[in-house]
């Protein structure tokens, strides 16, 4: 694999939390505890352009990455090459969520934040299976079971903060914002570490390891 595409995997995922710290933190109104992440991108939302372009090119760097990753033909696996589709779609569904933004809290539903909760689904439920396939598909190597186990360990921490942060946006309890986030970095951070793995080619299978 050209390492510029787990490059992309690295870069664009931090970009991502850096803009939702900072476009948190430039805004009075906005509780990182309380408030959606997608509350920053909402129409007529202080800084939507900025953000906007922030968080397109992360979708866009992790549509990249997952082609790439996909393309790499050292890892001969169904399981994988499904993994890393589903990693291409999840960044078109980034960008798509861009463009349908969330409705305001206590306000009417609309199309476009119907279609904002319907792709919103759709994506968490792509980010747990991508990361379940990919740990299955390097589980019959023993080199990489702890990373295999990192991956497990990840989704089921990803699927009880998701649903928590679900229950609480929808009760507005006021911890939404922080199970998002939660959610939100662990999947972040394990699509660094993946990506890390494959830019200093450090796939190991059955002893050997790949370059």
């Amino acid at each position: 694999m050209k390492k510029i595409y787990p490059l992309f995997g690295i870069v664009g995922p931090i970009l991502y939390i850096i803009a939702v710290f900072i476009g948190g933190a430039i805004r009075h109104d906005y509780s990182a505890l309380y408030n959606a992440i997608s509350e920053l991108t909402m129409a007529n939302a202080p800084n939507k352009i900025l953000l906007d372009i922030l968080f397109g090119f992360y979708n866009i760097s992790l549509l990249i990455f997952g082609s790439g990753a996909y393309l790499d033909s050292r890892i001969n696996s169904k399981k994988y090459n499904s993994a890393t589709i589903m990693l291409v779609i999840i960044g078109i569904l980034g960008l798509l969520v861009l463009v349908f933004t969330q409705d305001p809290r206590g306000t009417p539903a609309t199309l476009y934040g119907t279609l904002h909760i319907l792709l919103s689904g759709i994506t968490a439920a792509l980010t747990i299976i991508s990361i379940l396939l990919i740990g299955l598909s390097f589980k019959k190597y023993s080199k990489m079971k702890i990373f295999t186990w990192y991956s497990y360990t990840t989704s089921i921490l990803i699927l009880l903060s998701g649903g928590a942060g679900a229950i609480s946006l929808a009760s507005n309890n006021g911890f939404g914002g922080l199970f998002e986030r939660i959610t939100i970095f662990l999947f972040m951070i394990w699509v660094i570490t993946l990506s890390y793995i494959l830019y200093n080619n450090k796939i190991i299978l059955d002893g050997v390891k790949i370059q």
